[in-house]
């Protein structure tokens, strides 16, 4: 049982990878990447996964950007297969090997967020630029959305707005109230829930991975150890591969000699002391031919 014991956190591990959170969190970080490696930092300030306070409770913003340019208002989400929907649809449709799945339409949760940010700040809808991104799908069979996007199009269409909406006041007013507003945890360490869950199914994963084939890996690093022995010191082991008793090694360094004429035998150490072994053990030290043989 212990050696099926891996299985467990494997499906769990597995299970996670494939859930709508882990696709989520496959899309924040593509657009939170291209928006720090892509956006220069003296024009555009960028806020990633954030949660505002909205009304009563809370809203949760993937990607906020503050420029003069306006306040870009991002929600990235991955969605696999063919893409079919209007601006004003409930639900959109995702075509996926053959199978129809239905799926909330993002850009009313997009609407929402610049809706909770422009009660949050006190500007006018006008400063607000709301965009969606898409990633992982093969292409829309619908007319695209005018705010809906790909990765690849997203700091195009940041650039694209060169007309100063805000001044340099206001924008930097916007993003002392966002910073100040956003949700933190105790003593500013933020630790996403994913994020613990990730840590805690990949400690399971190799824990069982370990009670289940601990003895195999003592067994493999046992022969990796004997072999690297054996290419050391090839003399102390025996030619397939059993490793040599202390006596055997000893006996393998006498110098043994054996006179058929008198019938007598005699071993010495390389160091030129004589040993004392039986006539018929010396004999076969010396036949064997592994030192001298007269």
């Amino acid at each position: 049982m212990l050696h099926l014991l891996w299985i467990v956190p494997l499906l769990l591990l597995l299970f996670f990878l494939s859930s709508p959170r882990f696709r989520g969190d496959i899309a924040e970080s593509r657009v939170r990447r291209l928006l720090a490696s892509g956006l220069e930092r003296n024009l555009y300030t960028v806020f990633n996964d954030l949660v505002v306070p909205s009304g009563g409770g809370t809203t949760p913003i993937d990607h906020v950007i503050v420029s003069k340019f306006g306040i870009f208002v991002i929600e990235s989400q991955y969605v696999r297969g063919w893409i079919s929907g209007g601006e004003f649809q409930e639900q959109w449709k995702q075509g996926l090997l053959r199978r129809t799945i239905r799926f909330a339409n993002p850009m009313h949760r997009n609407r929402l967020q610049a809706e909770s940010l422009q009660q949050l700040l006190g500007y006018p809808p006008g400063v607000f630029h709301r965009l969606v991104v898409l990633v992982g799908h093969k292409g829309f069979k619908t007319r695209l959305p005018e705010n809906v996007l790909s990765p690849e199009n997203l700091l195009a269409q940041v650039r694209k707005k060169t007309r100063h909406l805000l001044s340099p006041e206001q924008a930097g007013q916007a993003i002392r109230v966002i910073d100040e507003a956003r949700l933190r945890a105790p003593g500013g360490l933020v630790v996403r829930p994913v994020t613990l869950l990730r840590l805690l199914l990949l400690l399971a994963l190799l824990a069982g991975g370990w009670f289940a084939f601990r003895d195999d890996v003592a067994r493999l690093n046992l022969e990796m150890q004997l072999k690297a022995e054996q290419r050391a010191a090839p003399g102390h082991f025996h030619p397939d591969g059993r490793p040599k008793t202390e006596q055997e090694i000893r006996e393998d360094s006498l110098l043994c000699a054996y006179s058929a004429d008198t019938d007598r035998c005699a071993c010495y150490e390389p160091g030129g002391s004589r040993v004392e072994l039986g006539l018929e053990r010396c004999r076969e030290l010396a036949e064997r031919g592994s030192v001298l043989k007269q």
